[in-house]
């Protein structure tokens, strides 16, 4: 087993996301789960749009950080030569991905409270020994990230199929690997889902906020920041006002 470190994707990051398995596939302008008529082909590089949709989906996987977190992360094999990406999980709320709320909803079994946030992708590159280890180290990295979060739930829609790697979800038995059940289907089509603690790690939060913070330059603070002034000012009471004089006197 490679020495592995797991990271959120961010915009330094989000070019290292590895090559899927679906052949002409590209993670980085992949909508398939985003909507229902998405598609997992990659555009050619000098197609029309094709750079549009690459910033779409990296806009997609940082949709979140500011509330919630990175909607991604990767799975980095290091050693003293290099260090090199080898695997990637995209993951978010239901409410994000329309697609998996249709398969979802072939499903009245699963529990409808809370929401759970679900499992998209799971790749790992070919040419690495154990993928299947990989993977579900990765998946537990994953969980860790979104227990800290607060999230109570996680599932997966896995699909059958001779190359267990070739669906973007990944391989059913890495998710059993992983601590996941199954939570309704069958073979061909089933829903994995594990259940987390939900309680909400504090320190997660503090990087989130950190990772997540405005620049001090230029309008993305939420407040405006007084000219020329000292930032504190917006958290003093404005000074009293002299009163004015009663005409009619103080009585």
């Amino acid at each position: 087993m490679p020495d592995l470190t797991f990271e959120l994707v961010d915009e330094a990051t989000v070019d290292d996301i590895p090559h899927p398995a679906q052949p002409g596939a590209r993670c980085q302008t992949c909508d398939y789960w985003e909507r229902i008529d998405g598609g997992r082909e990659a555009p050619e590089a000098d197609a029309a749009g094709a750079e549009a949709r690459a910033a779409l989906k990296r806009r997609r996987l940082l949709a979140g950080r500011a509330v919630s977190g990175s909607y991604a992360m990767l799975a980095y094999r290091t050693d003293s030569v290099q260090r090199l990406a080898i695997g990637y999980a995209q993951f978010g709320p239901l409410s994000a991905y329309p697609r998996a709320q249709s398969i979802r909803d072939r499903y009245p079994e699963l529990p409808d409270s809370p929401a759970p946030w679900i499992i998209t992708c799971l790749q790992v590159s070919p040419d690495v020994d154990d993928r299947a280890g990989v993977g579900a180290e990765l998946l537990e990295a994953v969980c860790a990230e979104l227990d800290g979060r607060g999230i109570i739930a996680v599932e997966a829609y896995p699909e059958g199929d001779r190359d267990a790697w070739l669906p973007s979800p990944g391989p059913s038995g890495v998710y059993e690997t992983a601590g996941f059940e199954r939570g309704a289907g069958d073979d061909r089509f089933p829903v994995y889902r594990r259940e987390l603690t939900g309680e909400t790690d504090a320190n997660a939060w503090s990087g989130l906020l950190r990772a997540s913070a405005p620049s001090d330059e230029g309008d993305d603070w939420p407040l405006p920041m007084p000219p020329k002034r000292d930032p504190d000012d917006l958290f003093r009471l404005p000074a009293k006002k002299p009163k004015r004089p009663n005409p009619f006197g103080d009585d």
